[in-house]
């Protein structure tokens, strides 16, 4: 009896080690298979960041502002599905594809854009809320798109003071053949140098919000889970920022009453302060919005145009709006205006 009964334990502790072997066996193949299916979406997305760079080279660079919002969809795809430290590795292969296949201009855009989108994809893995996603990548695209005339004035010798000077003389040309007298100061070099950077921040904003509606709209079609924009009106930046794009701004004015020897100091302070100005101008927008949802309901398109007439006429005024909006309680008081009516 006894050894019948160590016959039955040794074939028992024979049957559980054989279980064990075969679950271990699996979960290394499932292991395997789930790195080997990482390394082949990785290879994928690649492959067709360089299709696209390949066709915009053989077109000779003719649908390059298409492919400047199509560049960052492959890189947003696999840091959303693996999250920014393994999209880490595509990105530095995409980087290396561009240098191979793009010219001075397509390398900085494309590895620009690329960047944009393992940040993105990286937000959309790690759920970060979807406003704050969107204005992160309309963020970036402002300073790429700053940086962009930066790398520009490297290699093609940009002058921004040339340029102003030159929109200057067209401008002073063409408004005095029209017999049209300007105020004293309006197409002087600063304004039109801080009209120009105001003008490339506000482009790489709207080309952030275009990748970001794009890269989504594309992402659902290919069943990725993808949470859906929350209204714009529920988020409430930092008080702090308003303050500090305040202080940016009045920076920029002083540069501007006295310049500063140092020359890249003062583009420094320049710069933020510009951010600054139209980070503020942004908030003071959407209180224009927000009023227009309480006091006039079911009619956007006029609170968007009127929104855009105070930019053009007032904008000191909107900025002054973004700034309460931010440090102060008015935003959470037209919320709640917003609920009542609701209810």
């Amino acid at each position: 009896m006894p050894l019948a009964h160590s016959n039955r334990h040794g074939e028992y502790e024979a049957k559980n080690r054989l279980l064990l072997d075969r679950r271990t066996a699996k979960g290394s193949w499932q292991l395997m298979n789930q790195k080997s299916l990482k390394i082949t979406t990785g290879a994928m997305v690649t492959a067709i960041f360089g299709v696209m760079l390949l066709l915009n080279r053989q077109t000779g660079n003719l649908l390059e502002e298409v492919f400047l919002y199509l560049y960052p969809i492959p890189m947003v795809a696999y840091a959303a599905m693996y999250g920014m430290k393994s999209g880490t590795a595509v990105f530095a292969a995409m980087s290396l594809l561009s240098l191979l296949f793009g010219n001075f201009t397509t390398i900085f855009y494309a590895v620009s854009q690329a960047f944009i989108g393992l940040i993105f994809g990286g937000c959309l893995y790690h759920r970060v809320d979807t406003i704050k996603t969107l204005f992160a990548v309309m963020l970036l695209s402002a300073v790429m798109n700053l940086l962009n005339t930066v790398v520009l004035g490297f290699l093609f010798g940009f002058d921004l003071n040339q340029e102003a000077a030159e929109m200057q003389t067209i401008m002073n040309s063409a408004f005095e053949q029209a017999g049209i007298a300007l105020p004293e100061g309006l197409l002087s070099s600063d304004y039109l140098k801080q009209m120009i950077v105001i003008s490339m921040i506000i482009l790489g904003v709207i080309q952030g919000f275009i990748v970001y509606e794009v890269s989504l709209l594309i992402l659902r079609r290919l069943r990725f889970p993808v949470s859906r924009l929350r209204p714009v009106f529920s988020y409430h930046p930092p008080k702090w920022t308003g303050y500090v794009a305040l202080a940016a701004f009045f920076g920029y004015n002083s540069t501007l009453l006295r310049p500063m020897e140092n020359t890249l100091l003062q583009q420094i302070l320049m710069t933020a302060g510009i951010f600054g100005y139209v980070y503020l101008i942004c908030f003071g927008f959407i209180a224009v919005l927000l009023l227009f949802k309480i006091h006039v309901p079911g009619k956007k398109i006029f609170g968007v145009l009127v929104g855009v007439l105070v930019l053009l006429l007032f904008p000191f005024l909107e900025m002054v709006m973004g700034l309460m909006y931010i440090v102060s309680s008015w935003h959470e008081r037209m919320l709640e205006q917003v609920e009542k009516m609701g209810s």
